[in-house]
């Protein structure tokens, strides 16, 4: 039996629209919330980490990367808008560790601003993430 359904929003696409879920479990910026039925309504703000649907007996479970954006929960309807997201069976694990591999050797650079060194920290723990989520769907 499902209880509430999710979507996540990015700004250039729609990831995920009323997928059914039981639970949910998102990482903020004050760490991982389980949202149960029935949960108070709540906006958090959100934190580089995986989203984790958990459908039950009548949908499979699904996980999704998520970066820096709001979750929302209002009565049976929670809404993920982040900048950036992706469900784990679309993650292309070569691009993932080019990624992280470019952003550790950008971050080795004496002569990047505090910007840029924050901008390809950023890099970094997504792409750390996205390597994370690929390994663990795979085991799954």
């Amino acid at each position: 039996m499902n209880f509430f359904t999710v979507d996540i929003l990015t700004p250039s696409k729609i990831v995920a629209k009323s997928i059914p879920a039981e639970s949910l479990i998102v990482s903020t910026s004050r760490g991982q919330i389980n949202i149960l039925p029935e949960h108070t309504h709540l906006v958090s703000q959100l934190d580089t980490g995986a989203v984790t649907i958990f459908g039950g007996a009548d949908d499979p479970d699904r996980s999704f990367t998520v970066t820096k954006g709001v979750c929302r929960v209002l009565e049976k309807k929670v809404v993920i808008l982040t900048e950036v997201s992706e469900e784990d069976k679309m993650i292309n694990l070569e691009r993932a560790k080019m990624a992280l591999e470019n952003a550790e050797k950008r971050l080795k650079s004496d002569n990047l601003s505090q910007d840029e060194r924050i901008k390809f920290r950023r890099k970094a723990e997504r792409a750390t993430l996205r390597i994370q989520i690929y390994n663990e769907a795979k085991k799954a």
